[in-house]
Parts: structure tokens; C-alpha cells; sequence
């Protein structure tokens, strides 16, 4: 049971392990920007609506989650950081289903409970397939891109007047494309300085996709979610959040 829940990950960082309650401090530490976005979109969208909220509550999940993990650097806690990142990628998930006119107001709540459930479930059992649980996280991402092709080349070709602006949706999956580079460039010893402990590939990944999800954030306030509770193809409404 020991070695199931507490045990060292697979996965080793560029940051070396220090001795004490955080043993890498600078992927620890850049879990905060996910903390600060999160009061940055609470405090931004209105209390009418709630929808957008959702954004701010998983980017806090997010920044406790994977900070956390990185603070203590074990199997137990890493579940708790996929589970913040289910939190994270489900959002745009759902909200693309309800803009797909597949959902209500009302069913998007248990859609994306369900659908963080089940990827929990996944990242359980997938490792006795011999697939990365990094996967479920990859899927989740083509999916919203494959969402947002069929809505901007099919739906709103239709519907005109109702076409987003895309340009902070772009933004995103840009900075996206970047934080997996830095991500990655850590992992394959690229960008490493295992003696750095203010700011490595892997640290920089957290900074940059806390300012994903608050493009997004901003992408997806755009739409009337509250207003058009029903079923149906969402109307812009353009505001300041």
C-alpha cells in the first residue's frame, strides 16, 4: 500500500529533490500563477454568471493540486494533479458541447462531474495497458481543438452572426504549443539545471498554462450561457466580464 500511494514517480523532473516538506521548490512555487488567475476570472465574471466561474474554481484546483505533487513528489499526489488537469481540460469540453447544442444549463454541471469522474477512473487503469496516463490529458486537448474545427467550419458558417472572435482562443493553444516545448525540453534534459530552483522547463509550463486557461476564460465569455439555458445554439454576448 506504501509503495502504491506514496511512493517516487517514474517521471524525474530536471529539478533535483531537496530534503524538507517541499522538495522542488520551483515547480512547487509556479503552481501559485494558477492561483492568481483563479482570483483574477472569480472576480471578473459577475456573480449571474456562474458558468464562467467554473474557469476560476478549476484553475485553483489546479494550482493546489499540482502544487501539492511537486511539493511532495509522489504517486498519492499525482493523482490529485491529473484530477486538477481533468478539472482543467473538461471546462472547454463541456462549455464546446453546450455551444454544439448537446447540452442545457442545467446538464453541464453532471456532464463535466461525469466526465472528470471517468478520466479519474482511466488514469487508475490505463497503466495496466501500458499507455502513458499523459494520454488521457492528450486526448481531452484533441477533442476541444476537433469541437472548435467542426463548430468554426460547419455551425457558424451557417450561422454567421453568430461567429466568435477566435483570436484569444488562438492565443491559447499557441501558448499552449509552447508550454508543452518547455515541458518537454525539461523533461529531455534540453533546459535543465537540476541546481535552478526558481525556474526550469517544467516550472514555466505551470506560468504558462495558467495564462491558458484565463484565454480561455476570456474566449468563452463571449456567450450567453446563463441566458440560454435550454438547448440551442448560443448567442454572442459580448461583454466585460
Amino acid at each position: 500500500m506504501y509503495i502504491l500511494f506514496f511512493s517516487s514517480l517514474d517521471v524525474k523532473w530536471c529539478e533535483n529533490n531537496l530534503c524538507g516538506y517541499i522538495t522542488t521548490p520551483s515547480n512547487t512555487w509556479s503552481n501559485l500563477m494558477y492561483c492568481f488567475f483563479a482570483y483574477r476570472m472569480w472576480t471578473e465574471a459577475t456573480a449571474s454568471r456562474p458558468t464562467l466561474r467554473m474557469f476560476a474554481v478549476a484553475s485553483l484546483i489546479v494550482g493546489i493540486t499540482s502544487g501539492l505533487y511537486h511539493a511532495s513528489y509522489t504517486w498519492f499526489f499525482q493523482l490529485f494533479d491529473f484530477v486538477g488537469m481533468f478539472c482543467f481540460c473538461m471546462i472547454s469540453v463541456t462549455l464546446n458541447a453546450r455551444r454544439l447544442d448537446q447540452l442545457s444549463f442545467r446538464q453541464q454541471n453532471t456532464f463535466y462531474t461525469i466526465g472528470v469522474f471517468l478520466c479519474t477512473v482511466v488514469f487508475l487503469v490505463i497503466p495496466f495497458i501500458g499507455l502513458p496516463v499523459q494520454s488521457i490529458v492528450a486526448i481531452l486537448i484533441i477533442v476541444t481543438i476537433g469541437q472548435e474545427f467542426y463548430l468554426h467550419n460547419y455551425i457558424y458558417k451557417k450561422h454567421t452572426h453568430m461567429r466568435p472572435k477566435m483570436k484569444t482562443f488562438y492565443q491559447a493553444f499557441l501558448l499552449l504549443f509552447i508550454a508543452f516545448g518547455c515541458s518537454i525540453a525539461d523533461l529531455t534534459r534540453v533546459w535543465c539545471d537540476p541546481t535552478n530552483h526558481w525556474m526550469n522547463g517544467h516550472s514555466m509550463w505551470h506560468v504558462l498554462t495558467s495564462i491558458v486557461l484565463y484565454l480561455l476564460f476570456k474566449f468563452h465569455s463571449q456567450f450567453a450561457y446563463e441566458s440560454n439555458q435550454s438547448k440551442g445554439l448560443l448567442p454572442i454576448k459580448i461583454q466585460t466580464v
